[in-house]
């Protein structure tokens, strides 16, 4: 079977897979357990896998393969424990971080908290909890509420619930993934801002917090250069991932027309930043070790910068392995760099598999892989111009097979002009992000800075209007897409399976083709 050739070509895409399904197994089931018991199997199945040695390589790849399926379960099963507090149901008295810039949604202030004291007592592990805080009227305290303030307030801690009723977006699963135990709601009679130490959080939460701190400063700068509205809000979102100033329209405008994913912090974004410093360390080329090592300690800083979303994550991961592969002189990009990258992200955190941004990156990635290729020869062009714009559309069409299930089953929608929309964002994202870099650069010159932002700013106007209109033509989308998680797995296992088969033909065609030119070589 191809796909057994294809699994023994990619070892690391078998031990992902195998990790993945003890994730789903033990999300499902894993609690049933206690966390002691699959611990110790996953132990005892190792030291089996060992002693076995490679006299018996069949069973220890057995070994091997259930061995990274009940860690997957364990970590899971260990995850799923963190999340679990007895504060829920509660009311107690606590301190906590606001570790996200509060945002106005109607008559409330919305923000992630951290609790770190009960009372005065602190947390041996603090928890997040997403946060709404009813707004008042007179003091209006909440206006100097910021990202890094401490306070202390007394709240009922729930349960995350969900609210989306007509998709199949888990709210709730969402809040889980990201690692917050309850949410709450907080009245303005029941908070006060206090100095509340950092010391409880993790060394990683309070180097997170201060790279977001930094962020801010880099928003509030955009705002003192003339960015403002819907432009602040593109350059915002694709330049630093905050897409908290998205309107609602402008978010989908983007939708219909197939765009979102610019709005996303992504292997886009980050090829764009690892391709600018590229450039800008050319001339190291004798000394390739240290331009990978600036590029890449640039790339991660930019990483926590911007808050750290999986899907940067993931494109930061790949791009360290592509430039280890360019230092020493090996096939740079593969589906084993991608299941590398995926089983690091889902060690870390397993709960990262049910998160959105992670499906949608992995699985356009993996389809751009898979898929490009083939696309992208089946027409062979001589011109350079043609060949740019035939193989933007392989890619476009590559990662729409990848991700077209996802955004039905999420969303319930498809975007027709996906194909024409990358035309136009991929061209303006590349010189918004340029533009961005050499505005921050160019502080110490104002002249040539307003000159640049005047340029982001007409950029980003003219992708707003071109997206707003191609989201009203004719057909710009298919609404209403209602399938289940069943349905979702049959349309993979379709596309699956129609790719094996088109594998099957180019195969029989070649062979064809060899026997015709071998009967030939034959007669003469």
């Amino acid at each position: 079977m191809i796909t057994g050739r294809a699994l023994n070509r990619y070892p690391l895409l078998r031990i992902t897979l195998m990790f993945i399904i003890g994730i789903i197994v033990g999300d499902a089931w894993g609690g049933s357990l206690p966390l002691g018991l699959w611990l110790s199997l996953t132990v005892t199945v190792l030291a089996t896998g060992l002693a076995l040695g490679t006299k018996h390589a069949a069973g220890q790849g057995l070994c091997i393969m259930a061995c990274t399926m009940l860690l997957g379960i364990t970590l899971t099963v260990h995850s799923n424990g963190r999340l679990n507090t007895s504060l829920r149901g509660t009311s107690p008295r606590y301190q906590a971080i606001v570790m996200s810039e509060p945002q106005e949604r109607g008559k409330t202030i919305r923000c992630d908290l951290t609790i770190t004291h009960i009372g005065t007592q602190p947390l041996n592990t603090p928890i997040k909890v997403k946060a709404s805080l009813l707004k008042d009227s007179v003091a209006k305290c909440w206006q100097r509420l910021h990202l890094g303030d401490g306070i202390e307030a007394v709240s009922i801690f729930e349960t995350p619930q969900n609210f989306y009723t007509t998709s199949n977006f888990d709210y709730a699963g969402w809040l889980r993934t990201h690692g917050f135990a309850a949410q709450t709601f907080i009245d303005f009679r029941s908070w006060h801002k206090a100095a509340v130490s950092t010391a409880p959080l993790s060394r990683f939460d309070r180097v997170r917090l201060r790279a977001l701190k930094l962020r801010q400063t880099f928003l509030e700068r955009y705002r003192l250069l003339g960015l403002d509205n819907e432009q602040y809000a593109v350059v915002a979102a694709m330049t630093l991932g905050d897409k908290s100033h998205l309107s609602k329209a402008l978010k989908e405008s983007y939708s219909i027309s197939g765009a979102s994913h610019v709005l996303a912090l992504s292997g886009l974004h980050l090829g764009i930043v690892y391709a600018f410093l590229t450039l800008l360390l050319g001339g190291l080329r004798r000394w390739k070790w240290l331009s990978q090592a600036l590029i890449l300690t640039a790339i991660w800083v930019y990483v926590v910068i911007v808050g750290m979303p999986a899907s940067a994550i993931r494109s930061a991961t790949m791009l360290s392995v592509y430039s280890v592969c360019i230092i020493l002189g090996r096939q740079r990009a593969s589906i084993n760099t991608l299941a590398f990258a995926a089983l690091m992200m889902l060690v870390v955190n397993p709960l990262n598999l049910w998160d959105i941004g992670f499906q949608m990156s992995f699985m356009a990635v993996a389809a751009i892989l898979i898929y490009y290729r083939t696309i992208y020869h089946t027409l062979p062009l001589q011109n350079a111009i043609a060949r740019w714009l035939w193989g933007l559309t392989a890619i476009s069409l590559s990662a729409q097979i990848g991700t077209a299930p996802l955004v039905a089953y999420y969303f319930g929608r498809f975007s027709c002009y996906f194909i024409l929309t990358n035309f136009v964002v991929i061209p303006a994202a590349t010189l918004i992000l340029y533009g961005a870099v050499l505005m921050l650069l160019t502080s110490p010159l104002p002249v040539v800075q307003e000159a640049i932002v005047m340029g982001i700013v007409y950029i980003s106007g003219l992708l707003n209007i071109s997206l707003d209109r191609l989201s009203a033509l004719p057909g710009a989308s298919i609404e209403h897409i209602h399938i289940n998680t069943w349905q979702l797995m049959l349309a993979y296992v379709t596309i699956v399976s129609l790719s094996v088969l088109g594998h099957y033909i180019r195969q029989a065609r070649r062979q064809e083709k060899l026997d015709m030119f071998y009967s030939a070589s034959q007669n003469v």
